[in-house]
């Protein structure tokens, strides 16, 4: 009786803390795809060579290894905005060198390749420390019930980020041209500094720096101290290890099939958005009321379903509808998945070192797609795109153990 009069009296958690998740992440998804998207488009129109072009990619390297300065954001106070305490501090300072870093990307033309490359680095590297911050800072303003809420606020803002640069600056390059485009981006990342008016820094006993070894061990080592340390990482590395791999060569498998680019970037940019969202908001509203432990069980089971639609395509007719139905199925069951997994993650870290220890924690999370990246075009050619699709349902199936396992343990108590 008491479940059910708690579920009837629900009401939407529209709370400061939830506006600021959302709101941080939509200035950490707006600098995902300058580099990825407008800088890359802007060189292909001045006529850059692909391979020249293709080496751009490796400034998106700080993003895979931010943990190593992770650290930082725990122990010590930023220059300059240290009053406004640790991690405002940290978030005025990286969304202002991002907005600084933008704005000087617009003054260079598109054949000034080095300084491009140094500026694209320095943009990466002062999104990715946001982006530490705005994790930890998560952690810190949420309660533990507020948790499932406030990462599905936060990945709608990422989200929105993510299309309002990768979608809305290429419309708008059109006409402007792009390097309007980047100030106008560097205008969006005001956001940040907005949003910090009304979040005040959250309510945590910092203490002075330490020696630096104890900053860079003392989080590690505290993870590692709880009994169940190594299942939750193996949680953490196969419960969307199957969704990774699926979606590693799919636009190539939807060229193979016979579906043209026009109706590949359709069905995925509106469909996969619209479901991904959709799923990121069912996830929440389902999350609140079966709880996180209900809610891993519930997602995983659904991405694993929704990952076995890539195999069935192989066998069903070349139309936008049958390609909409499997993208918009694996999207919705992803975004929920994300949901309930990022919710996890964070409720896994302590409080104290919340920063480097969920920065150790995604960056595990993304292991098993930087592993498999390589081989998966092996695996495809060797299995057939049905058994590929088949093998990334199946590596679906550990996670369930695990789960079992972390149940037993009391994780979930």
């Amino acid at each position: 009786m008491a479940t059910r009069s708690k579920i009837r009296n629900w009401r939407p958690p529209w709370k400061r803390n939830l506006i600021t998740s959302f709101m941080m992440g939509f200035t950490s998804g707006v600098p995902l795809l300058v580099m990825l998207t407008l800088v890359q488009a802007w060189l292909a129109e001045a006529g850059i060579d692909l391979k020249t072009i293709g080496t751009l990619t490796l400034t998106s390297l700080p993003r895979s290894l931010k943990f190593t300065w992770s650290f930082w954001m725990d122990s010590y106070d930023p220059p300059c905005f240290a009053t406004l305490g640790r991690r405002r501090g940290w978030l005025l300072l990286s969304q202002s060198a991002v907005t600084t870093g933008l704005l000087t990307l617009s003054l260079f033309k598109p054949t000034d390749i080095l300084a491009i490359c140094i500026l694209g680095f320095f943009i990466t590297l002062a999104s990715a420390t946001q982006d530490v911050v705005v994790d930890a800072y998560r952690r810190e303003d949420l309660a533990d019930d507020e948790l499932i809420a406030g990462s599905a606020a936060y990945i709608w803002g990422y989200r929105l980020g993510m299309l309002t640069v990768g979608g809305g600056g290429l419309i708008a390059a059109e006409p402007v041209g792009l390097p309007l485009v980047y100030r106008l981006v560097a205008l969006l990342m005001l956001a940040g500094p907005l949003t910090l008016i009304f979040s005040p820094e959250p309510d945590l006993t910092r203490p002075g720096p330490a020696r630096l070894c104890e900053v860079i061990v003392q989080p590690i080592v505290i993870f590692f101290r709880r009994p169940s340390a190594i299942i939750i990482l193996l949680f953490i590395f196969f419960y969307k290890f199957g969704d990774q791999l699926a979606t590693t060569l799919n636009t190539v498998y939807y060229l193979e099939l016979g579906y043209n680019k026009q109706t590949i970037g359709t069905v995925s940019k509106i469909f996969g958005f619209l479901a991904t969202l959709t799923g990121v908001a069912g996830g929440a509203w389902i999350g609140v009321r079966l709880g996180l432990k209900k809610s891993l069980w519930l997602f995983g089971l659904l991405q694993m379903v929704s990952t076995m639609g890539f195999a069935i395509l192989y066998y069903l007719p070349v139309h936008p509808a049958a390609l909409g139905l499997v993208v918009s199925q694996e999207n919705l069951a992803a975004g929920a998945g994300s949901t309930a997994f990022v919710a996890f993650m964070t409720n896994q870290t302590t409080r104290r070192f919340s920063a480097a220890q969920y920065a150790l924690l995604s960056s595990f999370m993304t292991l098993p797609g930087t592993l498999m990246s390589a081989p998966a075009g092996y695996l495809a050619e060797t299995l057939s795109w049905p058994g590929f699709y088949l093998l990334a349902t199946a590596l679906a199936l550990p996670s369930f153990i695990i789960l079992h396992c972390l149940n037993r343990r009391g994780i979930f108590s």
